[in-house]
């Protein structure tokens, strides 16, 4: 009896076990099947997230020189769901339900490029994207589908071509420098236009750590002969005319080595290389800089023909070649006498080889300069390259060249000069040199779309030489 009852309880025994294994055994199996929806999830949001960042970036590109038409169309190319090339596939049977771009104003403390002057009129975007998973087991308790969703914004650069950078920074050295801007002050103390000039370009150099391999400096009026700044070497002198033989607008050469190296790692940092040319031409030595002689009046033409000449002499022996930048800074108003000028004529270098001739006669001189500008930039070395770019600054320092009414040269002089049949002003000149509206800039300008002072117009350059990057979705 007693045997009976044993034999019947570990029965029961066994077959509560047999239950609890079973249970746990589709408990696992559950578990098992949740872990792996979960996964799923998962991965697919991490894809939906990566493919929305390429697409605000892909559209940050395009803000500051594209339209927004373009900006947004490259910026869905690269969006989740896209096919082709730059598109991002998700994973399985995840399809994208909306895709969202907008267009953002950011604060210069989220974007250091203002959208005024961005050719899209945004210096941000910002992509939604919104996604459906399957399920595969969860479709047992009736759930099918999990919503996904992903949220990028990216701020606008400048830049699209990788390093090196090859940039030849032109500087007004005309009498008109010497006179004080009430508007640039360094330490308290009022600066000369000139001085103002030096340590915004400074402040250019520093910006170029990661954007910049080589930077050169060039001025005018031009000098007698090829001089390469120093501290303890005597200028050559003014050349006597513009046409003169054997002038040279060089003060610095193209080259690296304008800022110091850590010591770790052989790692760049912002501290100038005080024993740069560049950087003791531009007051940054133990001289005072490059001062402002004079001598002759404004004509720039020829300097921007002797950079483009020097920045492919340059980037013809790279490989790849680097993206070749000029920075013009003037105030826009030509000012030259015929004697000034001589009699000399400019050839511009164009695509193909070819020769654009420019007239640098009184009353000629804005259009020469647009002439040689534009030539420059159609001028493209092979097809793996891009055109030079040219940034300008107008720099009028409260001068009489921020009237847009007020004739950039003086044509009256010459009625057949071809400044009268274009009636050139300052401003206009140096907007029309420039590569587009996100390369001219203005301390007075109007038409420069949004005006500052030299050293925020000097970071802004430096910074359109960046790449776009994201930012906080919080950032406004």
């Amino acid at each position: 009896m007693r045997r009976n009852q044993r034999r019947t309880r570990l029965a029961r025994q066994r077959g509560a076990v047999a239950i609890l294994v079973a249970i746990s055994t589709l408990m696992l199996l559950g578990f098992v099947a949740l872990g792996t929806d979960i996964g799923y999830v998962v991965y697919s949001q991490r894809r939906l997230q990566a493919a929305t960042d390429a697409a605000a970036l892909a559209g940050a590109v395009d803000l500051w020189t594209q339209s927004w038409s373009t900006a947004k169309t490259d910026a869905q190319s690269y969006a989740a769901g896209q096919s082709g090339a730059t598109g991002n596939g998700l994973p399985g049977s995840v399809t994208v339900t909306t895709t969202t771009i907008t267009g953002q104003q950011l604060s210069s403390s989220s974007s250091p490029l203002p959208y005024a002057k961005a050719a899209s009129g945004y210096n941000g975007i910002q992509v939604q994207q919104q996604a459906s998973v399957p399920l595969f087991f969860a479709q047992v308790f009736g759930v099918k589908t999990v919503p996904i969703s992903a949220t990028s914004k990216a701020a606008a650069g400048g830049g699209s071509q990788p390093a090196p950078y090859n940039v030849m920074i032109i500087l007004d050295t005309t009498a008109s420098m010497n006179t004080t801007d009430s508007n640039c002050k360094i330490n308290g103390v009022t600066q000369t236009r000139l001085a103002c000039a030096e340590a915004g370009a400074q402040s250019l150099l520093q910006g170029l750590t990661n954007a910049g391999d080589n930077v050169g400096l060039m001025v005018f009026p031009p000098l007698s002969s090829t001089y390469n700044f120093s501290c303890s070497k005597k200028s050559p002198g003014i050349a006597g005319s513009y046409s003169a033989s054997g002038l040279s607008y060089q003060i610095s050469p193209l080259s690296t080595g304008f800022l110091s190296t850590s010591g770790t790692s052989g790692s760049s940092s912002t501290t100038l290389n005080t024993s740069s040319s560049t950087v003791q031409a531009l007051g940054g030595g133990s001289c005072s800089g490059m001062s402002a002689p004079g001598g002759l009046g404004t004509f720039y033409g020829d300097a921007l023909y002797a950079a483009q000449a020097a920045l492919l002499t340059l980037s013809n022996t790279q490989s790849p070649p680097g993206q070749n930048a000029i920075i013009l800074l003037s105030d826009g108003d030509a000012s030259s006498s015929s004697k000034q000028l001589g009699s000399g004529s400019l050839l511009a270098p164009g695509s193909s080889g070819s020769k654009v001739t420019a007239s640098s006669i009184v009353g000629s001189e804005c259009a020469d300069a647009v002439t040689v500008a534009n030539s420059i930039k159609s001028s493209v070395q092979s097809p793996n390259t891009t055109a030079t770019l040219i940034y300008t600054i107008a720099y009028i320092g409260g001068e009489s060249g921020a009237n847009t009414t007020q004739p950039c040269s003086d044509a009256s002089s010459n009625a057949k000069g071809l400044d009268a049949t274009t009636p050139w002003s300052p401003c206009g000149t140096m907007q029309s040199i420039s590569s587009g509206s996100g390369y001219f800039y203005s301390d007075t300008c109007s038409n420069a779309g949004g005006t500052s002072s030299l050293g925020t117009i000097f970071t802004q350059i430096t910074y359109s030489l960046t790449k776009p990057r994201l930012i906080p979705l919080g950032a406004t």
